[in-house]
């Protein structure tokens, strides 16, 4: 896909992804409106995740408020209002929500993710922000705000340590114990979380179930999180649980880019540029997102190891914002050529040859079995149940991706396999690549 010459053909290259988006979404039996699920019902994650769905709405939000008149921002919202209310539905009387759901709201959660309260309060913040730019009345404006109110005091009763002003992990956006301790992505994912809460409270704050921003400490917090994740002038990964500072290279070091705290280019650029050189794949291009020292129990590749296309688009999206379109139109364009003939976007890619070695090494000696479920990144007293229903999805779409190497005279391993086409996070993020080419997107977080 080319920069775009007018809105117009801006506005066919976003209504090709919400076409897809829209195939991996259904109706619940319990919850109203459309349900925005990780991919189509009858594939690999046919389930409601906090994470995927926030990064989404995000996106949404942007095509809601812009003053351009996007053909899909009528769907954008709708979605943002379904969304908000399935969060508000399933939240936990403590004011906890886990990783992923059924259509029924059932808690189908495996990981201890410590980040979806952060993505649950930020799915409807950013509702209800749209709904205010929009003048939209909201029902039950008072349980949104108390879902806000009550998934704050949870994370802070239960993740967040005061002494360290930071909020600690087990896994996020990798499910794996490389996350274990205090994460990059956790923290600013808890700081985004904050800084919507704030706006949600100040526009409004007539209503008397809104409540001052819990955290008075949120600039304190925001200072921080830029001194203890920073290392030689770049960002790092995570301190893991004894304080040691984790510099392995990992798409997490785009986590303040991402949730929109870009004052430091410098950091920001320096980051970009050390994942790059160390993550970017030699045989299918774009990055990994870590690298895969598959003997390190922490370290789970998916189908074999490869680039992952979602990432590889936000990446696109900070070289746009910072002014390189080349670059970026560059690696949408890798993304493109791995894309499917209906132009449905995978998770991530891997050769043929990689997908048998993990067939063989991994998953038919049970090590990944043992790394998906090592108990210590499970969630407590988990009902072996769900970890019998993943396995199957596990199995199913191993099988099926087997039948699909696409041999390729080009790729000298023996052609390549997508894994989990189409992904909603990667048509997500390419087209907010779009948007960021177009410089069509909202402030910096101060």
């Amino acid at each position: 896909m080319h920069r775009p010459d007018s809105i117009d053909t801006l506005n066919e290259q976003l209504k090709h992804h919400m076409d897809i988006i829209m195939r991996c979404t259904t109706q619940s039996p319990k919850y109203d409106g459309d349900i925005l699920l990780a991919s189509p019902p009858d594939t690999r994650y046919p389930y409601v995740y906090p994470r995927d769905a926030s990064c989404a709405m995000q996106f949404f939000r942007r095509l809601v408020g812009s003053h351009h008149d996007y053909d899909v921002a009528e769907q954008a919202f709708s979605l943002l209002k379904s969304m908000a209310g399935f969060m508000k539905g399933v939240i936990s009387d403590e004011g906890h929500w886990g990783q992923r759901y059924s259509l029924h709201g059932e808690d189908k959660s495996i990981y201890k993710q410590e980040d979806n309260n952060a993505h649950g309060i930020a799915i409807i913040a950013n509702y209800l922000m749209a709904a205010y730019q929009r003048e939209e009345s909201v029902n039950d404006l008072e349980g949104y705000l108390h879902a806000i109110e009550s998934g704050l005091h949870y994370a802070h009763e239960h993740y967040y340590q005061a002494e360290l002003n930071l909020f600690e992990s087990t896994t996020s956006t990798h499910e794996s114990a490389l996350e274990e301790g205090y994460t990059c992505w956790v923290n600013f994912a808890y700081l985004y979380a904050l800084s919507l809460a704030n706006e949600v409270n100040e526009v409004y704050a007539d209503n008397p179930a809104a409540t001052k921003p819990r955290f008075s400490m949120r600039q304190q917090f925001l200072h921080s999180l830029n001194e203890l994740f920073t290392v030689n002038d770049r960002y790092a990964r995570r301190i893991d649980p004894s304080g040691n500072i984790d510099l392995r290279p990992d798409f997490t070091l785009l986590s303040p880019f991402y949730f929109g705290f870009r004052h430091y280019t410098r950091r920001l650029e320096n980051s970009v540029a050390y994942l790059e050189k160390h993550l970017w794949d030699p045989q299918l291009g774009m990055i990994m997102r870590y690298l895969p020292f598959t003997q390190d129990f922490a370290t789970h590749v998916h189908a074999g190891n490869g680039p992952w296309l979602q990432y590889t688009a936000i990446l696109a999206q900070f070289h746009y914002w910072n002014g390189n379109d080349q670059r970026g139109n560059q690696l949408l364009e890798t993304i493109d050529r791995y894309a499917t003939e209906e132009g449905e976007i995978p998770e991530h890619l891997s050769t043929c040859d990689r997908f048998e070695w993990f067939m063989e090494k991994e998953w038919k000696t049970g090590i990944d079995f043992a790394k998906e479920f090592d108990k210590h990144i499970l969630i407590d007293n988990l009902d072996f149940d769900k970890i019998l229903e993943e396995a199957n999805n596990m199995s199913r779409s191993y099988k099926a991706t087997s039948k699909y190497c696409i041999r390729d005279s080009g790729h000298e391993q023996g052609g390549y396999i997508r894994f989990a086409a189409p992904l909603v996070w990667s048509h997500v993020e390419y087209a907010r690549a779009l948007l960021v080419r177009a410089k069509d997107w909202w402030r910096i977080y101060e």
